[in-house]
């Protein structure tokens, strides 16, 4: 049995014809036939039934389950070079959300710097979420990843970095809150301009809405954090925002929420849990992991 005969076959379980994987892959349709025989023997059990005077092809019971491992254990092994491959490279590719790469990522530049990591790393911007797939399929080696609580992947390697708190900014005229705190419930009443689906944000504050029953207004959904800020401090709406996104130069007012059991923003570099990291990337993760001290 050869890995090739696991592509033919999963493609013929997909296609149901032949000549289609035959032209698919470039071959003759013989070696096609020939890989699902040797499969077929392999096993000692029918794969596939062939229908000739309706020229049909049906995947039997067994057949679908070869096909079911067959696929799983292509990925492995595509995975497994990718890997393999990553071990020779002079390149990381490291996936960044955008509030992470843009807040919080330049804060541990210096020390990159430092040890000539920079000119090595191809930063990939992408959500938390897309970042995961592609930690997943082997496209990025390494990712500094967003969650509401601490990330939980069994089959990722998860280290904390960091945990800023999510707070509440509002114009530096509007009235809200008591001594720079405030509830989320006295909220219920304010319009929100808010981060669209696909940031943390979302998942927080829906968590929070749930939490206090109550449904505020939200006037304006942005991806842009900036437009988010200046909207804000134009008192279109009061935002949501994890504190590490506030600068000085926003001129904003913060609150801290007071409430108990608030969702908590996790930073965690993740990579696979079965991945060799080669130097490169075990010292980036190092310098990370030290910069949080």
């Amino acid at each position: 049995m050869q890995t090739k005969d696991l592509e033919y076959f999963t493609k013929l379980c997909e296609l149901k014809n032949f000549s289609m994987v035959a032209q698919f892959f470039g071959v003759s349709q013989p070696t096609v036939s020939v890989a699902l025989k040797r499969l077929e023997t392999n096993f000692g059990i029918t794969l596939i039934n062939r229908d000739k005077s309706h020229n049909t092809l049906a995947v039997t019971d067994a057949g679908k389950q070869l096909a079911a491992h067959a696929n799983n254990i292509l990925r492995e092994l595509d995975q497994t070079r990718s890997e393999i491959e990553a071990l020779q490279a002079e390149t990381i590719r490291l996936g960044l959300p955008p509030i992470i790469g843009n807040y919080f990522f330049p804060s541990t530049l210096n020390r990159l710097v430092k040890h000539n990591l920079v000119p090595h790393l191809k930063t990939i911007e992408a959500g938390s979420a897309e970042l995961l797939s592609q930690l997943r399929s082997g496209d990025i080696e390494m990712a500094l990843l967003g969650s509401v609580g601490p990330l939980v992947e069994p089959d990722l390697d998860v280290t904390e970095l960091a945990q800023p708190t999510f707070t509440i900014v509002a114009s530096p005229e509007r009235q809200l809150g008591h001594d720079g705190t405030v509830k989320f419930a006295e909220l219920a009443h304010e319009s929100f301009v808010s981060l669209t689906v696909g940031f943390m944000h979302s998942e927080a504050f829906r968590r929070l809405t749930a939490a206090n029953a109550i449904h505020p207004r939200v006037v304006f959904r942005t991806s842009d954090v900036e437009l988010l800020k200046k909207m804000v401090h134009q008192n279109v709406g009061i935002g949501f925002l994890v504190d590490l996104a506030v600068t000085p130069a926003d001129n904003l007012q913060m609150l801290h929420l007071s409430d108990p059991d608030q969702p908590q923003f996790c930073i965690s570099v993740v990579h696979r849990k079965h991945q060799v990291l080669p130097p490169l990337q075990r010292q980036l993760k190092e310098l990370l992991i030290n910069d949080k001290n």
